[in-house]
């Protein structure tokens, strides 16, 4: 897959743990599916049914979550 900087974008490493919060609580995944979109993950993984699939393509916004650091 090819970035506009350098031409190629990071590996994802199934190998190392996929670490980050939600809704103030730490999930750990040790073997991170990189296949698995940000919304499946949430409803099917985490059983958190609030994200929608509306168009499929992004373009409605029901699938939309807030990301911050």
């Amino acid at each position: 897959v090819r970035s506009e900087t350098d031409g190629l974008l990071p590996q994802f490493d199934t190998n190392q743990p996929l670490v980050f919060f939600v809704n103030g609580k730490k999930v750990t995944d040790d073997g991170p599916d990189p296949e698995c979109t940000l919304l499946v993950y949430l409803r099917e993984k985490l059983r958190l049914c609030g994200t929608k699939l509306g168009c499929a393509e992004g373009g409605c916004g029901a699938c939309a979550v807030m990301v911050s650091k």
